[in-house]
């Protein structure tokens, strides 16, 4: 696992004093006075989003319905045109849904495939945290599309902003058949339940988008009497804040790259205790030195019943000790640089009230990988699960392939009431299909050109990641999404398409598709122009490094095609491609 931060670290007060926690109110950033004084998120959002004379909402407003899981957007490959003809850019959003696990029953993917035909551009997008979102979503059309929702007992509420993001765990623990990971089973409920507890509870989210609806019982997010936000405060969180619940055996998670992990520990395949991993995360601004990817600290062991509270110490010392002054500062990974591993497990066990011990030793052999593509047992007797491969996550029938996966995946959902799960490789799991309808739904498969994993679809391919870049994201600095599959084709072209290697791209220093845990990635520094950066972990517990800046789009598969052909000549028996360039090192690499 990749070195942590020796430095000394600072007192916390002096910590406080700097990150301007107890500052006065005009030196904290914008958006905390912003939120602080919106009355739970309101604002005027209610006011702009229903007005029909123009297509978007003010910075504040938007700025507020990032916690309502919306952001606004425009067509950038449209905008220097429109510049150019006089008219305003092409606005629209993106609204993104809180799947915890990655879960949705039959019922809840059919409306999300209808949101996609009536409301959106025709696609649903799976995103690297097992959810889904949709893009180009008109200002007029956001209230349908929540409705619509919450018709299902889905939500977009918490899906963005400064509160827990989506709860990601292995999307087949609690039905997977392996033996060994019996233990599993316990993770649907224990993300659930963490989801449940972090939501906000002001009642915001209900009365602008669905109060007045016949069905408005049954919505996820229910009318609170009390919007007292005990866990949150009323400034909310510094910044997103990321949870991640996993096992060693397969951290199919990235556990390592969240504010908060949990990876629990078995014992005859069954949960003995948690070990909390804090500080993680993989946002940077290119040629800021103050920010940078840092993966997580292990901090301390919990028993099962400690747990919830231990998700909650974490949570508020984030709260109560995150920089308020300067976002870029804001997530937690900078309080464990400050402050450090030591002084983080003392406050926990303050505010759990008891002195917490060390987290267990995992030897670095016993962490795995498993991206759950193809036909599996479920520990259900009689039934199995299927995991499908979507390249970068995109479902849509008009894709460069021809393959009508939202017809085909709808039509099996339709007919066989499959469960479906989302996967953190952008990924889709039909599960809960019966032992007589493997067969039937394989031929279906097959005949679509659909791939399980097998067949035509390479290796590198299949370990393959991409955020959605342009051309609906403002913060992009490059392409990713459109351009991944191009660059793929030519790998596998040159005859490097049976490796395994992960592979991720990203449009910018965000990171969004976690480019800096694999075992390549390709970060966007400018139109046309890549940063890449070598030798993180196919099993995701440690940070790559640069290796070269603002390569061309079109040198990248050579570049890529030189190490990977040195790996191959020098590599020890068994090593694979990113232990060899960890060993080896940059400098070496570059002669």
């Amino acid at each position: 696992m990749a070195e942590q931060c020796t430095k000394q670290y600072k007192d916390p007060a002096v910590v406080r004093a700097e990150q301007g926690i107890d500052a006065p109110a005009e030196k904290k950033a914008g958006v905390e006075k912003l939120k602080r004084e919106s009355n739970g998120f309101r604002g005027n959002v209610k006011k702009e989003m229903l007005d029909e004379s123009v297509p978007m909402v003010s910075e504040d407003s938007y700025n507020l319905m990032k916690h309502f899981g919306m952001y606004q957007q425009d067509d950038r490959d449209t905008r220097n045109e429109r510049k150019r003809a006089g008219l305003d850019k092409d606005w629209s959003f993106m609204i993104r849904t809180k799947l915890p696990g990655g879960c949705a029953t039959p019922e809840q993917y059919l409306i999300l495939d209808d949101i996609a035909n009536n409301w959106s551009n025709g696609s649903l997008r799976i995103t690297t945290r097992q959810t889904i979102q949709f893009h180009g979503v008109g200002k007029l059309k956001l209230q349908s599309v929540v409705r619509a929702l919450n018709s299902r007992l889905l939500t977009s509420y918490g899906a963005c902003g400064d509160v827990v993001r989506n709860v990601m765990n292995c999307p087949v623990a609690d039905i997977d058949a392996t033996p060994a990971y019996r233990g599993r089973q316990i993770f649907t409920e224990l993300t659930n339940v963490i989801n449940a507890r972090t939501l906000p509870r002001t009642s915001a989210f209900y009365d602008i988008f669905i109060n007045g609806e016949k069905d408005n019982e049954l919505a996820p997010i229910a009318r609170l009497r009390d919007e007292k936000e005990d866990l949150y405060g009323d400034s909310y969180m510094p910044r997103k804040f990321k949870i991640g619940v996993t096992i060693p055996q397969d951290n199919c998670v990235d556990i390592f790259s969240h504010d908060l992990g949990i990876v629990a520990l078995l014992e005859n395949g069954f949960v003995k205790g948690y070990n909390i991993l804090a500080g993680g995360g993989l946002g940077s601004s290119h040629g800021n030195k103050e920010t940078y990817p840092r993966i997580s600290d292990p901090i301390c062991h919990v028993t099962p019943d400690e747990v919830i509270r231990a998700v909650d110490a974490v949570i508020t010392i984030q709260r109560d000790y995150g920089n308020r002054t300067n976002r870029k500062r804001a997530r937690l990974k900078y309080v464990l640089d400050e402050l450090g591993p030591e002084w983080f497990r003392a406050e926990m066990g303050r505010r759990m009230s008891r002195e917490l011990p060390e987290a267990v030793a995992i030897p670095d052999s016993a962490w795995g990988f498993d991206d759950h593509l193809g036909w599996h047992e479920q520990i259900q007797p009689g039934l199995f699960y299927v995991g499908i491969f979507i390249e970068n996550g995109r479902i849509c029938d008009k894709n460069r392939d021809g393959i009508p996966m939202r017809t085909t995946l709808r039509g099996i959902v339709e007919k066989f009431r499959t469960q479906v799960r989302m996967t953190g490789q952008q990924n889709i799991i039909l599960a809960n299909i019966a032992e007589k309808h493997v067969a039937e739904i394989t031929k279906i498969l097959n005949g679509s050109g659909l791939s399980t994993g097998s067949g035509k679809l390479s290796t590198l391919r299949r370990n393959e990641i991409s955020c959605v870049s342009l051309p609906t994201c403002g913060l992009a600095l490059g392409e990713a999404e459109r351009v991944m599959p191009g660059v793929i084709d030519k790998l596998e072209e040159m005859g490097f398409g049976n490796e395994r290697i992960m592979i991720r791209i990203s449009g910018c220093p965000n990171s969004c598709s976690r480019a800096p845990m694999s075992e390549i990635g390709l970060i966007a520094r400018a139109p046309g122009k890549y940063n890449i950066y070598i030798g993180g972990d196919y099993e995701g517990t440690r940070l790559n490094k640069l290796f070269k800046e603002t390569v061309l789009l079109d040198e990248l598969p050579n570049e890529i095609g030189k190490l990977i052909t040195r790996w191959r000549a020098e590599r020890l028996q068994g090593e694979e491609f990113g232990d060899f360039c960890h060993r080896l090192g940059n400098e070496a690499l570059l002669k």
